[in-house]
């Protein structure tokens, strides 16, 4: 265990970034824990304290459903799987995390044999509504073990968008070299801390997110459990991500692509103190940027709303303390918020319909990871004379869908 570590970037107490409240929560008293967060300089894992109480997860209200661009990227990915991994229909792919079964569900289309793994009741629920199996738990060795005895060994694993959630990740990854065939692959998502870090994304640290990883990381972490990770994909997915394919080892070792990969996160600086001191400085320059900007606009006498109640969007708020009186309501395409109010800000939810109904000036787009889905998806709003506001990389006013890549604004 590396003695390397780095408090890089302290945000303060925050409320947990999924913790929405109904109306008569608000004046109950909401728990909020140091948002502190460490990066281990030998293999650049961010990391903040897992301060999720049990259960957390046994009721949860993220589902990619409602996201266009995630209904096409896990159709993608479920061709891979199908494609490279899964010669033979009878092949079992475990998805960890599996959500409201959106990537096992387009698998299941092609013919696949699948299973789900969620500790969520309510969406797993959804999962099981599409035909797809589910195991309703919390993914640990023995969970494995009882999989591998019903099922059998699993040629393909997934865990997508999940992975980082995990406090201690040794048993989640025993578990997993279980379960997984001996000529098995295992699949996972997660954002990459390359791109957090050049890319000012600090709203994808909260206390769920208890790590960003890194290659290096991988590699490292995977070796202990015997397994290597043998290719890397860079993903335009939440601002950038990696998937990372890792086997059970054969004693080929690391390919020289993903030692490159290690090469270009040296290179870019991850594994130095002077990277992470510039960031938390662009970090508090955004937050007075963004301030600024909403201010000067409410000055004007301008109506701002917030589009996405995101998890990383409740980082943003919060470490702002951006509240109703900048943003008069926030919208969501997702039904499981809908009037509720974002933790720690107070900030009420409506479906999106309601921009059109209201027509406010302004939209900050506080799910700007999907905000060329969403200027898409509101055109008329951007017709009738309303414009949006994208905060990170940098707080800025945007007219067309082009401006709008964070990763083809990278110098």
């Amino acid at each position: 265990m590396s003695e390397r570590l780095y408090l890089f970037l302290p945000l303060g107490d925050h409320p947990l970034a999924n913790g929405f409240l109904a109306g008569e929560q608000l004046e109950q008293e909401e728990p909020r824990f140091p948002l502190d967060a460490y990066v281990c300089l030998d293999c650049g894992l961010i990391q903040v304290d897992d301060n999720v109480p049990a259960g957390y997860f046994r009721h949860y209200v993220y589902i990619p459903s409602t996201s266009d661009q995630m209904n096409e990227h896990f159709a993608v990915l479920a061709d891979l799987v199908a494609d490279r991994f899964l010669p033979a229909r009878d092949g079992l792919t475990v998805d960890i995390g599996c959500n409201d079964g959106l990537f096992l569900g387009h698998l299941l289309a092609r013919g696949g044999r699948t299973l789900g793994i969620d500790p969520a009741t309510n969406i797993a629920e959804l999962a099981r509504a599409r035909g797809i199996p589910v195991i309703n738990e919390y993914f640990t060795p023995e969970i494995a073990e009882d999989v591998r005895r019903k099922h059998g060994v699993a040629s393909v694993v997934v865990s997508t968008n999940t992975f980082h959630h995990i406090g201690d990740l040794d048993p989640f990854t025993e578990g997993v070299a279980i379960l997984l065939a001996e000529d098995g692959v295992f699949v996972v998502e997660v954002p990459h801390a390359l791109d957090i870090v050049e890319l000012n994304q600090f709203d994808g640290i909260y206390h769920e997110h208890v790590s960003q990883l890194t290659v290096k990381s991988f590699v490292d972490h995977f070796r202990r459990h015997g397994l290597d990770v043998v290719e890397i994909q860079p993903l335009p997915v939440h601002g950038g991500s990696l998937r990372v394919f890792a086997r059970p080892e054969n004693g080929d070792g690391t390919p020289s692509s993903v030692t490159a990969w290690i090469g270009k996160e040296r290179e870019r600086g991850l594994f130095e103190q002077g990277t992470y001191d510039a960031f938390r400085q662009r970090v508090e320059q955004n937050r007075e940027d963004l301030l600024e900007l909403l201010h000067e606009l409410k000055g004007r006498g301008s109506r701002i709303v917030g589009y996405g109640a995101s998890a990383r969007g409740n980082t943003l708020l919060n470490y702002g303390r951006i509240g109703p009186d900048l943003l008069d309501y926030i919208v969501d395409r997702n039904a499981l918020k809908h009037g509720l109010y974002s933790p720690g800000m107070h900030i009420p939810v409506h479906g999106v319909e309601r921009l059109l109904d209201d027509r406010p000036d302004y939209v900050l787009l506080v799910a700007w990871n999907f905000a060329d889905e969403i200027v898409r998806q509101q055109d008329e709003y951007r017709r009738l004379g309303g414009r949006f506001i994208v905060p990170i990389p940098e707080p800025r006013m945007v007219e067309e869908s082009a401006e709008l890549d964070p990763l083809a604004r990278r110098g």
